[in-house]
């Protein structure tokens, strides 16, 4: 099974800040997996967002450029 990764450890991974890593996500740059938390009273649904391993990488090693 493939690893999931909290948005805390894509932070570190990425040396940015959690809100650009949520924005990359809401934003569909960054593929993730969602779900609702279970929870009452609440004006906005909360969800839960974790991201597979191997699409952080991918994401990685899509967006590198070797400087020369």
């Amino acid at each position: 099974m493939n690893e999931l990764l909290t948005p805390k450890d894509v932070q570190k991974l990425l040396r940015c800040s959690l809100p650009l890593v949520y924005k990359m996500a809401a934003r569909g740059q960054l593929p993730c997996v969602r779900w609702e938390c279970p929870g009452e009273g609440k004006e906005k649904p909360r969800t839960m967002v974790r991201f597979k391993k191997q699409d952080v990488f991918a994401f990685i090693e899509q967006h590198y450029h070797a400087t020369p």
